[in-house]
């Protein structure tokens, strides 16, 4: 049976369904989950996800020169480096690998087609130091079979409901996975960054530098602890659905030291937060949450919508995508994450040590937000560079209010083998008018990052200072 459909076609019987997604190597359940009714996409079209496609939609086939290797299934718990430990820090699978070329100014002409406007913006702001590393490209992501399960039952089931209570839309009947594998338009591609896997959850410490045009920095460092629920997990009583639960304790400066926030990131906004900052005596609830909420700590450079590329609702834009490009992005990034490099080995004074990042090509979906009429937005236009093979933000261009590209964010990435998770490295804003830039997410000279969901009852606000007290951010109460 041919496992080649069209976009919204319902294709043949419920028994044929089955037949197709079984020659399509999906597997009998799969194929059994084909039958329902609301159907996304025919389930012949969600046989690609065995065949020309990736599980997860991502093209299987590398480009037509090979610079970019077809994806064979990533980098699997059974394919961790077997010089890796259980609970150590993650290895470098292509340490020994060398750059295949080095872009910098006087060859930057040549290469200039792989590199978005906010990247050429960098050449252009930093053009007797910056550099760009490029290696060889490999296709390491990978998530648990559960999740491809998912998103092939999401590509027959699910759609988004653009007549409820966020502009353009929700997903409806979605279960753990990529909702919109096929996506058809901007509000689709959107909800697959945002439902993207990160795991069940994670505990981590971790320091975000500021940095200024003179080189000097500033450093926080943070604890964070977070959970991930899928989007069928079951809703909060008086809150709703709950995407993520993320709690922040700030070990230093000594003038935020002790600051907390916990914020629950709800499918419909607004999101539901409480902080304790110094000189209060207990958390309490607060609206400072989310999309142009400043970051602590981040000098005015960072969003809560910001994180690992794009952490707001997809509701204050309208999002048009532009099909897919080949670009030089941060790809593979175990070195940044390397427990010998100190934090001031990562930086310089403009932009980071370019003799440690890592650049790969790849193919990437162009996704463009426009602020919504009506909205108060504080990058008006926004666009957003999504790895074709995770949906995984890893670059970000920023505009102000004159639509001039105003900030450059990339995701330095790498993969938790054992998980398998892609866990972030770093997360860089270059502030491409004022000459600043922030480095957040390394934890080279703290313990890994360990995995797993804590419990419901723990990100409850009166369980805050109690955290806390336990990982050293705040001092016992009298």
């Amino acid at each position: 049976m041919n496992c080649q459909g069209n976009r919204r076609g319902n294709g043949a019987s419920g028994s044929s369904r089955v037949r197709c997604a079984v020659l399509c190597g999906v597997g009998a359940l799969l194929g059994l989950l084909a039958g329902t009714a609301a159907a996304s996409v025919g389930p012949q079209a969600a046989g690609q996800l065995a065949g020309r496609l990736m599980p997860l939609g991502g093209d299987r086939a590398g480009n037509a020169d090979g610079s970019i290797p077809p994806w064979d299934g990533g980098l699997t718990p059974q394919r961790r480096p077997p010089q890796w430990q259980p609970g150590g820090r993650y290895i470098d699978p292509y340490a020994g690998e060398k750059p295949l070329l080095v872009i910098a100014r006087d060859n930057l002409a040549t290469y200039a087609a792989r590199l978005s406007p906010g990247q050429q913006a960098l050449f252009a702001r930093y053009p007797d130091s910056y550099q760009l590393p490029v290696y060889p490209s490999h296709r390491s992501y990978a998530v648990p079979d559960a999740f491809y399960a998912g998103t092939y039952r999401n590509a027959t089931q699910a759609f988004l409901d653009d007549g409820g209570d966020t502009p353009g839309g929700t997903p409806q009947h979605a279960v753990a996975g990529i909702p919109f594998p096929l996506p058809e338009n901007g509000a689709e591609a959107i909800w697959n960054q945002r439902l993207r896997w990160r795991g069940a959850g994670r505990e981590r410490t971790y320091v975000r530098i500021s940095v200024s045009p003179d080189g000097s920095a500033s450093l926080v460092r943070l604890a964070e602890r977070a959970r991930y629920e899928a989007i069928d997990a079951a809703p909060r009583k008086k809150i709703g659905q709950v995407l993520a639960y993320t709690a922040t304790a700030v070990f230093e400066p000594a003038k935020l030291a002790g600051t907390l926030k916990l914020v629950y990131d709800t499918l419909l906004p607004p999101p539901r937060a409480w902080q304790l900052s110094p000189g209060q005596s207990f958390i309490a609830a607060t609206s400072e949450a989310g999309d142009d909420t400043p970051v602590l700590g981040a000098n005015g450079l960072l969003h809560e919508d910001q994180f690992e590329g794009f952490s707001g609702s997809p509701a204050r834009y309208e999002w048009k995508l532009s099909g897919k490009r080949e670009l030089y992005v941060p790809y593979n990034s175990y070195r940044l994450h390397d427990a010998a490099l100190s934090y001031s080995d990562l930086l310089t004074a403009h932009h980071l040590n370019t003799a440690v990042t890592r650049y790969e090509l790849h193919r990437v979906w162009v996704l463009e937000g426009r602020c919504r009429p009506g909205q108060a937005c504080g990058w008006p236009r926004r666009t957003l560079y999504l790895d074709e093979d995770s949906w995984q933000v890893l670059l970000a261009e920023l505009y102000d209010e004159a639509d001039r590209l105003v900030a450059l964010q990339e995701v330095h990435t790498l993969m938790a083998y054992d998980q398998p998770v892609l866990l972030p490295a770093l997360e860089t804003v270059y502030d491409l008018v004022g000459g600043r830039y922030l480095a957040t997410g390394m934890n080279n000279q703290a313990p890994e990052a360990s995995f797993g969901a804590a419990e419901l009852d723990t990100f409850e606000s009166g369980a805050m200072h109690s955290w806390a007290k336990h990982i050293g951010a705040v001092a016992p109460r009298d």
